[in-house]
């Protein structure tokens, strides 16, 4: 403890020996720093306004620098020209290396050989396309040469080239079994058969035929002449040939009067609206003598053909098909209780028209322009009454 407390006394003397030597030492106090203004002097010039000895002395040194300046720059100038210039050519020398090595890689034997491989594989390919078109025309070359006047239609088959070249009115073939008809199908009305004409921009429903034939109503008047008769007959349009199944057939007007100012338009070509289609073939179908099972559809394919008849002053027989592959699955008709006749049958039989304030329907077709949009177009009686 009395150790301690030496220690004590010792510290507390020697910091009294310290306070005294600086109280008596004789060093001067700092001073606070003085302000801006107290150590300078702005009414003096500024360094810049050198006496004109000086200004002299100084022109001379910035003059002489200048000098040395353009020399340095011209030097320096004529050193990053050379530097350029080498750069230059040591970038032409190694596009002379690059290309030259392309040129070795390109033409090198193996790669030539790929390439020689690929040219006479596609070479090859559009050989075949070009020989297989060549062979798909090739039969038109003689009948080209026969009939040099002519224009063949795309796709025509060769059997019929030599009808079209005689006649290039010529649109289609038809062949109806158990009659004479076996015949080509023209589109000018004073040649029988002839065919109606679908209108431009429209996709063709219905191939409608005119004959001066009357034989078919021997056939397909009655449900019994039908189950006797072949059921079909074949059509052409030159590219391709179908067959139709006969479904039904029935008698019309061709005179407006003889049906309360009114013709039925079956000889529609022109594919229509859903709802036109659909009344179409409703209103069709209400014409039928007899019924063979088959429903018609807007799917279907018509094949309609006109004929004269002696059933009564300007009526026409019309037997009407479908385009079927079955042509020998034949079909069973059965007479029909209810069939819609035009108003003057009634008359004659003094009975009463069900359909009597049935509307005037006439078919609304559609139309398919250049640039692929479609329009319709409501088709009137004018567009019907010159037609049989």
């Amino acid at each position: 403890m009395s150790t301690d407390k030496d220690d004590i006394l010792e510290i507390l003397s020697d910091f009294k020996d310290k306070k005294e030597k600086r109280q008596n030492s004789t060093e001067q106090e700092l001073e606070p720093p003085r302000k801006r203004e107290e150590y300078i002097d702005f009414s003096k010039p500024k360094d810049d306004e050198k006496p004109p000895e000086a200004k002299a002395k100084i022109k001379k040194l910035f003059n002489k620098a200048q000098k040395s300046s353009a020399t340095d720059s011209t030097e320096e100038k004529e050193k990053k020209k050379e530097l350029a210039r080498q750069r230059l050519e040591k970038l032409k020398n190694g596009s002379k290396k690059f290309f030259s090595k392309a040129i070795k890689a390109v033409f090198n034997k193996k790669v030539l050989a790929a390439v020689a491989v690929i040219a006479v594989i596609i070479a090859g390919i559009f050989g075949a396309v070009y020989a297989a078109q060549q062979a798909k025309v090739a039969y038109l070359k003689p009948y080209q040469e026969k009939y040099p006047q002519v224009q063949f239609p795309q796709g025509i088959l060769e059997k019929y080239c030599d009808i079209y070249g005689e006649n290039p009115d010529t649109v289609g073939y038809i062949k109806i079994p158990g009659t004479s008809v076996d015949s080509s199908v023209s589109s000018d009305s004073k040649t029988y058969p002839y065919a109606q004409s679908c209108t431009k921009g429209s996709e063709q429903f219905n191939y409608v035929i005119y004959l001066d034939d009357d034989s078919l109503e021997e056939l397909y008047s009655t449900a019994d002449s039908y189950n006797t008769s072949d059921g079909y007959v074949t059509y052409s349009d030159l590219t391709a040939d179908y067959t139709f199944k006969i479904v039904g057939a029935f008698y019309t007007n061709t005179d407006a009067k003889d049906d309360n100012g009114y013709v039925f338009p079956y000889n529609v070509t022109e594919e229509m609206t859903v709802d036109s289609q659909n009344e179409y073939i409703s209103r069709l179908q209400s014409r039928f003598i007899y019924s063979t099972g088959i429903d018609i559809t807007r799917q279907d394919k018509l094949i309609t053909i006109s004929c004269p008849t002696d059933y009564r002053s300007n009526f026409r027989f019309v037997v009407v098909g479908v385009m079927r592959d079955d042509a020998a699955d034949k079909l069973t008709a059965t007479e029909k209780d209810d069939i819609r006749y035009p108003q003057v049958i009634y008359d004659e039989s003094k009975t009463q028209n069900p359909y009597k304030y049935a509307s005037e329907w006439y078919p609304e077709i559609v139309i398919t322009n250049s640039d692929g949009a479609q329009k319709t177009i409501q088709k009137t009686a004018e567009d019907y009454q010159n037609k049989q």
